[in-house]
């Protein structure tokens, strides 16, 4: 039996995700693959937090293995480097405290790369950063991806913050579009 107190992370080649990925959008109505993948990225978060955690004391990147007591500026830092490191992309880490909001910026999108979907979005990664994020903050956080390279080597640009904020966010990125 499988002892499911400890966090795993299993390394699964990023081709095999893209295709779990294509074969999931493919098979499931839109609005279900979207939620699907967002729940499975969901899923993966407090094993990725975990492995932060691991990684910010084994690297020596951090004296503390509780990512949330990192100085804001430090964490972004640690952060953008673990994701790199792992191949999600070029992460850049960035907030905007007068907005109440947090921005991730990755360049070369593992999810986007070679993403050929009519509807493109990073919902894995969106789903991940979501559960990841909430852990450090201690709060639920919600995420929405404002921009996808779609395999162009552009950026894919995530904003996270509490649901009202980001329930606002929306709305503002709405009006604009309507």
């Amino acid at each position: 039996m499988m002892d499911t107190t400890k966090s795993h992370l299993v390394g699964v080649a990023v081709p095999t995700l893209r295709e779990l990925r294509s074969a999931i959008l493919s098979s499931a109505g839109p609005s279900d693959a979207v939620a699907a993948l967002r729940e499975a990225g969901y899923a993966g978060g407090d094993s990725i937090h975990s492995a932060f955690e691991r990684w910010l004391v084994e690297t020596g990147a951090a004296d503390t293995a509780d990512a949330g007591e990192l100085p804001l500026e430090k964490f972004g830092d640690r952060a953008a480097t673990f994701f790199g490191d792992a191949g999600w992309g070029d992460v850049e880490f960035s907030h905007d405290e007068d907005e109440g909001v947090a921005m991730i910026d990755i360049t070369n999108c593992w999810e986007a790369a070679g993403n050929d979907a009519e509807d493109p979005g990073c919902q894995v990664t969106t789903g991940m950063l979501a559960s990841f994020f909430g852990k450090i903050a201690g709060y639920p956080v919600a995420v929405l991806e404002t921009e996808c390279c779609h395999g162009d080597g552009s950026r894919c640009r995530f904003v996270m913050g509490n649901a009202e904020v980001m329930n606002y966010k929306w709305e503002q990125i709405k009006a604009a579009d309507g």
